[in-house]
Formats: C-alpha cells, sequence, structure tokens
C-alpha cells in the first residue's frame, strides 16, 4: 500500500526551470528513493531510505533558493509555507528524538558487547552484571516503543497537512512546486514512518518468526533483518556461541552507528530546509 502511494506521489510534472541541475537532481533523488523498499522492515533498506533523505533535503534546498521557486512562492504561497514550517518543525523533531534514541542504544549495544567480552575471558562469570545490562535494557525498550509510538503520532499530522490545502491556484508555477515539496513531504513520511516501526516492534515470538520465515521464503525474498530485533536476541541470551554473538553485536553496531549519523544529517538538513523557507518569507 505505501509503494502505491510513492508511485502516485512519485508522478511527474512540469516544474519551473526544468533543465536546473536542482530541479533535474531533485527528480532523481526521488525516483531514487521510490525504489528502496523500506516497508519491508529491513535495517538495511531503511539505512539506505534515511541515506537518500539526506541526499534528496539538499537538493530541495538548492530547489528553494532558486530565483524562480521564490518568485512563485513569494507571490502566493504564504498558506504553503506555514504549512512547510509547521510541517518542518515536526520532522526536526522526530528526527532529533529518534536520534537521540539511537544514541542511547548505541551505548546498550557497546555495554553488552564490554560484558560479553568479560564472560568469554573470565569463563562465565560476571552474571549479576549482565542481569543488570538485560534489566536496564528491557526498561530502555519500553520505552523507546513508547516514544515511538507517540513520534508516529506526530508523523501522521504531517502527512496530513500536505493534504489540507487544495492546489486551486490559478498560477501554474506555484502549483508545480508545492505538488514537489510536497511529494518530498510524502517521501519523508513513508521512510521515517517505516524506521519507527522499527523501533516500535517488540520481539517475535518463534512462531511468528517462523511463519515470516516461511512466507518470505515461498515468495522468494529473503527473510528482512531487524537490526533491534537481533540486539534482543542478544540481549536476552538467544545466540548460541559468544563468537556468533560478538559477530551479531558487531553488524549491530554498524547498523545503529548509520542509523544516528543519517538522523543527525537529515536533522541538519531540515534545519537549512527551513532557513530557507524562512528567508522567502523575510523577503
Amino acid at each position: 500500500m505505501a509503494n502505491m502511494i510513492i508511485k502516485k506521489q512519485l508522478r511527474s510534472i512540469s516544474l519551473p526551470s526544468r533543465s536546473q541541475p536542482s530541479t533535474s537532481g531533485l527528480e532523481e533523488s526521488l525516483n531514487k528513493i521510490k525504489t528502496i523498499n523500506t516497508t519491508t522492515g529491513s535495517s538495511e533498506s531503511i539505512l539506505m531510505g534515511l541515506a537518500g533523505l539526506e541526499e534528496l533535503y539538499i537538493f530541495l534546498e538548492e530547489f528553494l533558493k532558486m530565483g524562480s521557486t521564490q518568485r512563485v512562492m513569494s507571490s502566493g504561497g504564504s498558506e504553503f509555507m506555514e504549512e512547510m514550517l509547521d510541517g518542518s518543525l515536526r520532522l526536526m523533531d522526530i528526527c532529533s528524538v529518534s536520534r537521540d534514541l539511537m544514541v542511547e542504544t548505541h551505548e546498550h549495544v557497546r555495554g553488552v558487547q564490554s560484558y560479553v567480552r568479560r564472560k568469554k575471558v573470565s569463563g562465565g562469570g560476571g552474571g549479576d552484571k549482565i542481569d543488570v545490562a538485560v534489566s536496564d535494557y528491557v526498561g530502555f525498550r519500553k520505552n523507546m516503543r513508547k516514544e515511538a509510538k507517540k513520534l508516529l503520532g506526530s508523523l501522521k499530522k504531517v502527512d496530513g497537512g500536505t493534504r489540507t490545502c487544495d492546489n486551486d491556484h490559478e498560477d501554474e508555477q506555484l502549483v508545480a512546486v508545492i505538488d514537489t515539496v510536497r511529494r518530498v513531504v510524502s517521501v519523508s513520511v513513508v521512510v521515517l514512518k517505516s524506521f519507527l516501526e522499527l523501533l516500535s516492534r517488540r520481539k517475535s515470538n518463534i512462531k511468528s518468526k517462523l511463519a515470516s520465515v516461511l512466507k518470505m521464503k515461498k515468495d522468494n525474498h529473503a527473510p528482512a533483518k531487524n537490526v533491534l530485533e537481533t540486539l534482543d536476541s542478544a540481549i536476552f541470551g538467544d545466540f548460541l556461541s559468544h563468537d556468533d554473538l560478538q559477530n551479531e553485536l558487531e553488524e549491530v553496531e554498524m547498523c545503529i552507528g548509520g542509523f544516528e549519523r543519517n538522523l543527525e544529517g537529515l536533522f541538519r538538513r531540515l534545519i537549512r530546509t527551513r532557513a530557507s523557507i524562512l528567508n522567502i518569507i523575510s523577503h
């Protein structure tokens, strides 16, 4: 369903100064994200989606700085710019809180890695410390799910905001600019929704995990890898050997670090986008 929405949102339109590098780059970035299916819950695809958003907002900033775009928006896009300012604030808040959650997750991963190394060296000692680590992580994951659900609620308001104003302006160029920016926002919502659903998901039980694997095999797809589910399994001791556990934790750390960096990059780009909108309003 989400993919159908993206396809609909990413239709080609007539943009002002279409030959401009920023305009063509914007379209290419939109199309690139279009090919990434983040709705599978795969950590890898969501990482790619977030990285794609950071690139997309670089081109959006350039697009907003174009003289033709600024003239069009200044002449009749005041209501739309207020919508953009509200949406940008919500997206910035979502990115900021999500980034902080990833920073804290990173700390838990390092803590578990440290205990695993000590346990391997001591031959099974340090059980009390591992119990404390598990207890701390359980509390953190509970808070993460709660925060993710709140952020999903905020994200719905961003998505709804992109549909409240009808494109009934007489100026076709203004309609094209509004449609372009709204497509950027809609794609952002799809990717961030997939990421937040990843955070809010509970550890799969054996039956649901087996059913998922069998379905993916039947559809000739590899099972989607959920990095947080892997971390949950590591925390609760579902791995048979220390080597397997260490390998998985190293992969988890790389992925969490990627989420952290991409969210930080997107947050900074959203700040710059907001500054561009405020600049148009002030002039």
